[in-house]
């Protein structure tokens, strides 16, 4: 199907009808109906991350990530999980820097029971102490298993330390420390829970098939006595010296690394910046596809390099911008793929892109931007998202105009301004 096509199946099927309430305890709540399937997703994301986290007491929104999955005041341990996929539903959630989202599906007249369980988790602090240990072992298991113990799974923690002084929010990764993770206390967490998980510091999404006021009439039944919290939120950390990042550079040697690798790192704008859609679009240019620069240029000829990628990792505090490249075997140096993926770049930035080039990475993230809204469960993620992050749910069905308009010309300017000019950290991974 076409960008045109799918663009007017968007239009027509999931138009931006979106009905919203404030609640007097400061609980802005959105429905999007939707009746093409008899499912209803509930949304329900947090204005918090591990940037609001304190020094020593890191990965306490990722651990909240699990605890509440593992009771409130109205279930016992494992409850919530039972009532949700007894009725043929599912629940999951995730964790980043700036916010933290839950998100439950289940069919439409299941309505009340989803509301039950998620005000439940708000109303109060439910977590037992049995709960805390069991869920600090996960956490703990968890980060051993895809950071600690994996091949260069620590590269992005070692890239936000270079990028970021430990004073800044986006020093740590939302995972946290083990030591952090492993003295928190039930007293600690319950005060995290009273600052941050309460209801003006929340928004409800409910989309699916549903009537918009009949169901935000119900939510209010279920939301509307929990109050708010007296307690201020924890304050900012001190941001950043814009030189401090400025050539550093970390070797890692590690004996589960299996080939040299070299990550590349820079800060570029947070997400309220229009210049972060030209970088991703740049981005996939590089690395996105067979045809990619980075492919072409290390993994088929002159045969260097097994895997590369180049992504951005956005925040609202600034955003980074990551590019690596794994040696084809031990013979090749970090040295050479550095000055590799540097030499495309800077090629990108001083000859610039092709039109070719840049519509084949429109129509990449256009399409992947459509095939998300025909989803009911990524709709009402975007939406939350969208209301979360820029006060503004209606985003949602904006975001594809934002990539049409970047022409080539600013593509090679934002290669240059963010990327060629500024001299990235750098990290080394060699095989021991």
């Amino acid at each position: 199907m076409s960008i045109d096509l799918q663009k007017e199946e968007l239009t027509t099927k999931t138009r931006p009808i979106c009905t919203e309430r404030r609640l007097k305890n400061g609980l802005w709540m959105i429905c999007h109906p939707d009746q093409t399937a008899p499912i209803l997703t509930l949304d329900l994301i947090y204005r918090v991350g591990s940037r609001y986290e304190e020094p020593g007491k890191t990965g306490y929104a990722h651990l909240f990530e699990h605890l509440m999955f593992d009771g409130s005041e109205y279930i016992g341990r494992g409850e919530y999980d039972r009532y949700c996929t007894m009725v043929g539903g599912e629940n999951n959630a995730w964790t980043s820097p700036d916010l933290t989202n839950y998100w439950l599906t289940l069919p439409a007249d299941n309505l009340e029971m989803a509301l039950w369980l998620e005000s439940g988790r708000m109303s109060g602090f439910g977590i037992t102490q049995e709960s805390l240990d069991t869920q600090k072992s996960v956490v703990t298991a968890e980060k051993r298993q895809v950071i600690d113990n994996v091949p260069y799974g620590n590269a992005g923690t070692i890239l936000r330390e270079l990028l970021f002084p430990p004073t800044h929010p986006y020093s740590h990764e939302p995972i946290g420390t083990i030591e952090d993770v492993e003295k928190a206390t039930l007293e600690e967490l319950r005060d995290f829970h009273g600052r941050f998980y309460v209801p003006e510091n929340a928004i409800l999404v409910l989309a699916g098939a549903v009537d918009p006021e009949e169901t935000l009439d119900k939510a209010e039944e279920y939301f509307g006595e929990i109050k708010q919290t007296t307690r201020p939120p924890l304050a900012q950390r001190t941001l950043i010296d814009e030189n401090f990042h400025h050539g550093s550079r970390r070797i890692v040697a590690d004996p589960i690394t299996p080939l040299p690798a070299i990550f590349l790192g820079w800060r570029i704008p947070d997400l309220q910046s229009h210049d972060l859609h030209g970088l991703e679009l740049l981005s996939m240019i590089l690395a996105d596809g067979d045809s990619s620069r980075f492919r072409r240029a290390l993994e088929y000829q002159p045969l260097i390099a097994s895997e590369t990628s180049a992504f951005i990792e956005e925040g609202e505090l600034g955003s980074i911008f990551s590019a690596y490249a794994i040696a084809q075997n031990n013979r090749i140096s970090t040295a050479r793929l550095e000055r590799e993926l540097l030499k495309e770049i800077g090629k990108t930035a001083t000859e610039g892109v092709t039109e070719a080039e840049l519509m084949k990475a429109k129509n990449r993230k256009m399409t992947a931007i459509v095939h998300g809204l025909l989803s009911i469960s990524e709709r009402a993620e975007r939406i939350a998202c969208n209301a979360a992050l820029y006060e503004n749910p209606h985003l949602t069905w904006d975001e594809i105009s934002y990539y049409e308009k970047i022409t080539i010309d600013e593509i090679k300017e934002l290669a240059d301004r963010y990327l060629r000019s500024v001299e990235p950290v750098v990290v080394e991974y060699m095989s021991s």
